[in-house]
């Protein structure tokens, strides 16, 4: 009999939940729900609240009689880092050992309190060399262990992890015929995953989920929206993307003016439908990252997932503003699902559970440290007593026949000696690094005298123009030692937290941040948002400066 889990999926407004057969290419899903999640419950990831969530996770499952206790959690948190790296092609179980090694290069920051595992992407040749391309994925153990200990709250034991990038991935790639690009619109990221010959070879998670389109909608009172899951519903029955709002269908409020109303109606459009346009531009940005890669255009077609996808008319922008041929797949029916509900609790919608199914299929091998030490302490306490009673079998029988006891200590001597000679590589390439770095040393102080961040100043303009969106007009621009400052005028709010974005998107800038904006009226009597944007000004190495090292 094939085994089940429930797969779950916490988000900050909707936890998905979902029966199924796990590691199957095609898996069963036998039960499938959505409910609210107590608010401030889940905060980017993490479990703030225990106690009232388990309570209630634990209600809905009684409620459908699933009894099963084993569960893979799909984690979607900004503190999930993934990388694509490239090594020597090697052998499958050597890489692990290597990615450990190098970990601490892999990735901008102390992986000490990280657990690193990767997903094998492509082979490939670079100068005559063969390599393979890995995602790798660094999860904090802190968040690992708050699930371990809400699992336990719940009653239910971690079967495994997987990641919210990966699951979609999954899920979709056994299914496609051709070559693709899955965009999944998520409560708080973007994710871009292009796959060709059904392998993942690509994938970029932007900080930028459908929670800023909802914000945007709360943003306007004219709206009379109260809250996130109101706002969600606006954008899946308003078509703010082709339309233009009319003013009778927005009856009561406090405005008696129609013109005013009208104006107000017209703004919170305008900006509804920026919010959502800014999707395009993510993943027109990770498409044409990738084709520069490849250096030729991406043939295959646009899948779009998450529940970001329900929103009104969004299908039809991707369709028209992306250069590859849409799907506009019935998930429902992939997944077997019927979308609606069985018992009066939240609807769920098919669009939207991919990624929860997915996560049974293949999950990444993810566990804390500390459970994995308390694993292998376990393992080698049973290895210890199994090696006690065959010691005392093999005691008494070595009495009788000393052929055995040699023959037994050349087997155990070979099993060490392969061992040894399997791990010798490890030690060669890490006495090779370490004299290549000892000859570079002396002349490391040489050359960091000779740099100075200004070299890249010629650089830093182009970069800014380019991020800088349309309606945004720079007064001024003043770079002092470490730190960039530019004042900006523009006439949407919306535009500072846009501009925010791009701007961390160059290289030579790091912690950037608006510290001030304030609204003024301009000669013409027009709205007129101005803010300071200040950043960190780092000096970017170039690629030969890289390649040296």
């Amino acid at each position: 009999m094939t085994k089940r889990v429930v797969s779950i999926e916490l988000g900050i407004w909707w936890t998905k939940v979902c029966l199924v057969d796990y590691h199957k290419k095609t898996p069963q899903i036998h039960k499938a729900f959505t409910f609210r999640t107590p608010e401030h419950a889940v905060e980017d990831g993490y479990i703030r609240d225990k106690e009232q969530l388990s309570e209630c996770l634990k209600r809905e499952l009684m409620k459908r009689n699933i009894r099963e206790k084993e569960v893979v959690f799909t984690l979607s948190s900004s503190k999930v880092v993934t990388r694509e790296v490239s090594i020597p092609e090697v052998k499958d179980n050597k890489i692990a050992g290597i990615i450990e090694m190098q970990s601490r290069e892999f990735f901008p920051m102390d992986v000490s309190n990280y657990t690193v595992t990767y997903h094998k992407m492509e082979s490939f040749q670079e100068e005559g060399v063969k390599k393979i391309k890995l995602l790798l994925v660094a999860v904090p153990d802190n968040l690992l262990n708050n699930y371990y200990s809400f699992a336990g709250s719940a009653g239910l034991a971690i079967e495994s992890f997987d990641y919210i990038g990966n699951s979609a991935v999954q899920y979709m790639s056994s299914r496609m015929t051709s070559n693709a690009i899955i965009v999944q619109l998520e409560e708080q990221a973007t994710v871009i995953s292009i796959v060709r010959s059904k392998k993942l070879v690509f994938q970029r998670i932007t900080p930028y989920g459908y929670d800023t389109s909802l914000s945007t909608v709360l943003e306007h009172p004219v709206l009379e929206v109260k809250d996130e899951y109101e706002a969600f519903d606006f954008l899946t029955k308003h078509d703010v993307l082709y339309n233009l709002p009319n003013v009778q269908d927005f009856k009561g409020g406090d405005l008696e003016d129609t013109k005013e109303k009208q104006a107000l109606l017209n703004e919170a459009f305008a900006d509804m439908k920026e919010a959502l346009s800014y999707y395009i531009r993510i993943v027109y940005t990770a498409l044409e990252y990738y084709q520069n890669q490849i250096q030729e255009e991406f043939g295959g077609r646009l899948y779009l997932l998450g529940d970001g996808a329900r929103f009104s008319n969004i299908k039809r922008l991707f369709a028209g503003e992306i250069p590859v041929e849409f799907v506009d797949a019935d998930y429902g029916e992939m997944l077997g699902l019927k979308e609606k509900s069985d018992d009066g609790s939240e609807q769920f919608y098919a669009i939207g559970m991919v990624s929860v199914t997915g996560a049974a299929i293949h999950p990444l091998d993810i566990k804390p440290k500390e459970l994995k030490e308390k694993e292998s302490k376990k393992s080698g306490l049973q290895s210890a007593y199994i090696i006690l009673a065959v010691s005392a079998l093999a005691s008494v029988v070595l009495v009788l026949t000393a052929s055995l006891r040699y023959l037994a200590a050349r087997t155990e001597q070979r099993d060490l000696s392969d061992r040894m000679e399997s791990l010798a590589y490890i030690q060669e390439i890490f006495d090779e690094n370490a004299a290549a770095r000892q000859k570079e040393q002396q002349f490391a102080g040489f050359d960091a005298l000779t740099v100075t961040k200004n070299e890249q100043l010629i650089d830093l303009i182009p970069a800014l123009e380019e991020q800088l969106p349309k309606t945004a007009t720079v007064q001024s621009m003043s770079i002092t030692g470490d730190t960039v400052t530019l004042n900006i005028s523009c006439d949407k709010m919306i535009t500072a937290a846009s501009l925010l974005m791009n701007f961390n998107e160059i290289p030579m800038l790091t912690d950037v941040t608006i510290p001030s904006v304030a609204e003024n009226v301009d000669e013409a009597g027009n709205n007129v948002w101005q803010f300071t944007v200040m950043a960190n000004y780092q000096y970017v190495p170039e690629e030969s400066e890289v390649d040296a090292q």
